[in-house]
């Protein structure tokens, strides 16, 4: 009723109090302090008690409930007589103090005044009870420890199980002297021993073979990866150690003469210009008269002695490469010098030295009549062709597996000129043009490229989409042509010269030599060609009229891969094949 009193009849009056009170509750400056008390929480809890502490005097003062009550807990706005008292406060102070208030049941108001809840249990006594064990609490001493509990440098209650080693354990390990150093090698055994060396040897093997990947450039690796299906492996370890062993009656005859010197007869031969293939008349043989036998493998190259023929030069599949007279018919010198199969052989101009290549990787320069090794090449590459360049014995050309041609130096090894044009491995190799003013190559891409000699850019580009790969090319006596073999099974023929043109209407064909390097022959007057094939047969065609005039069953286990004509006699000439044997015809 008191506050029914305090109304004014004045309706102007009550209007400016409205609009009063509205701006005030509009303001987000000022909180309303008192909450709202609903009907329902007075009926469930009574006449709240709200104690009031001064924090100066800390005495309680019993005080009616603040703020107006509401009688409709639906109503969302005060009465029109209710009276608020707003406060200016902290957001972050107020959260403070509410979190305080949950907790304690007591809190600071924005009068700077203690409120306290004792509805929830909190009385008079209970707060004093927890006040004085917070005080407690906090006079408590804080122990903090600087030394670990327990004293050790192994101490598994500071470290755990993966405890460092201790002070001691480091001292013993830098203080303690090993088994070798006590005693030295001697002491430790054989076994042990074996071990260290073992290692120690392989370890260096690995070094070299780091070295050699990081000198390598990073395409010649990528075309390693390309090529490696098609190449043999490359072998482990040094290189085989080269040796020779003659097999004849004696190295010199009653007069002096190197077992390598050609018969008396032939002098003339050597001193003098080549024959007239017009009047050296040939025909085809009838017949083998002859098997040369000895070799552990296939036989893959035979070349005869320069301008005279007396010695047969044979590559074989086992690495080794033999030397045998064609007089005697017998074999009067082996070389062994390679560690895997012999891809090619060549002697030099005059017959004192050959080269070998082999899968190994190796090339060697062989001394015909004493066995020595002069030199060794290689560029860590697989060589499959070798000529001597006929104006020079210092120098030899090398097709590679790399898409290189290369020229070795043969007094110092370097590699002098490089031709790197062709787009796979080059296959075969021969001078034309004033016996060696230029040079002509095939590859496995199909295409022959023309060199000068000593000039690694071509001048002639021969590539049609008819042509085969070409693994073989000979010269024909006339020097005007040269014939290739191609894997379409079919021989062809270009011109050796001005525009360098195939002869399409000259092929010869019948014999099956798809996938293999099967190399031909030629008369020395020009008349017949002759070829093995991969069935081991040999064939012989006319030049002119390009037809097969005889085939034989040459070999067997394989192909007829090689065959040379004697430069002398009219009617010999010797074929090989991988099945060990060399064959003389007449």
């Amino acid at each position: 009723m008191d506050l029914l009193g305090g109304y004014n009849s004045n309706s102007d009056t009550d209007a400016d109090e409205v609009v009063e009170k509205k701006a005030k509750k509009s303001d987000p400056r000022f909180l309303r302090a008192a909450p709202a008390i609903s009907v329902m929480t007075r009926r469930n809890h009574g006449h709240e008690l709200i104690q009031l502490v001064d924090p100066s005097s800390q005495s309680i003062v019993e005080a009616p409930v603040q703020g107006p009550q509401v009688l409709d807990p639906q109503a969302q706005k005060n009465l029109a007589g209710e009276m608020q008292e707003n406060y200016q406060f902290d957001e972050a102070a107020f959260k403070k103090q509410r979190t305080k208030f949950q907790r304690t049941g007591q809190a600071v108001g924005p009068n700077q005044q203690s409120v306290v809840r004792t509805t929830l249990g909190y009385t008079a006594k209970r707060l004093e009870q927890f006040e004085k064990a917070e005080n407690d609490r906090q006079k408590r001493p804080k122990f903090e420890s600087k030394d670990p509990l327990v004293y050790g440098s192994d101490d598994e209650a500071v470290y755990g199980v993966w405890a460092p080693p201790s002070q001691e354990e480091r001292w013993q390990a830098e203080n303690s002297m090993s088994d070798i150093q006590k005693g030295g090698l001697e002491s430790l055994a054989p076994e042990q021993l074996a071990e260290r060396a073992y290692i120690k040897e392989r370890d260096r093997l690995l070094g070299v073979r780091e070295e050699a990947k990081e000198e390598q450039p990073a395409w010649e690796r990528l075309v390693d990866r390309k090529m490696a299906h098609l190449l043999p492996p490359k072998m482990d370890g040094e290189a085989v150690e080269p040796k020779s062993t003659f097999h004849g009656l004696e190295e010199t005859n009653y007069k002096g003469q190197s077992w390598v010197a050609p018969p008396s007869g032939m002098l003339s031969v050597i001193e003098g210009d080549a024959l007239d293939i017009d009047h050296h008349r040939c025909y085809v043989p009838k017949k083998c008269v002859h098997r040369f036998v000895g070799n552990d493998k296939g036989i893959h190259r035979i070349r005869l002695f320069p301008k005279t023929g007396h010695l047969l030069l044979s590559g074989g599949l086992d690495g080794v490469c033999k030397v045998w007279s064609v007089a005697e018919k017998r074999l009067m010198r082996s070389y062994h010098g390679h560690a895997a199969a012999v891809r090619d052989v060549q002697f030099n101009n005059d017959g004192s030295q050959f080269v070998s290549a082999s899968f190994d990787r190796v090339l060697r320069l062989w001394d015909t009549e004493s066995g020595k090794v002069l030199n060794t090449f290689g560029n860590k590459k697989v060589p499959y062709v070798v000529k001597f360049y006929p104006h020079d014995d210092n120098f030899f050309v090398v097709g590679c597996s790399d898409n290189k041609i290369v020229t070795y130096d043969a007094t110092t090894g370097e590699i002098t000129q490089e031709y790197n044009h062709h787009l796979a491995p080059v296959n075969a190799i021969i001078f034309v043009e004033d016996n060696g003013a230029k040079m002509v190559s095939s590859s496995d891409d199909k295409k022959v490229l023309v060199w000068e000699w000593d000039i690694g850019v071509p001048v002639k580009y021969i590539s049609d989409p008819t042509m085969h790969s070409m693994p073989c090319m000979v010269m024909h006596p006339s020097l005007q042509f040269f014939v290739t073999q191609s894997l379409d099974n079919t021989i062809c023929v270009f011109q050796a010269g001005n525009r360098f043109s195939m002869q399409k209407k000259k092929k010869f064909s019948g014999h099956q030599v798809a996938g293999y390097a099967c190399e031909m022959t030629l008369s020395p007057d020009g008349r017949f060609l002759a070829c093995g094939d991969g069935k081991g047969k040999l064939f012989f065609w006319d030049w002119k009229r390009h037809k097969i005039l005889q085939k034989y069953h040459a070999h067997d286990k394989g192909p007829a891969i090689a065959s040379v004509w004697h430069p002398l006699e009219p009617s010999t000439m010797f074929t090989c094949g991988w099945d060990g044997v060399i064959k003389m015809w007449q």
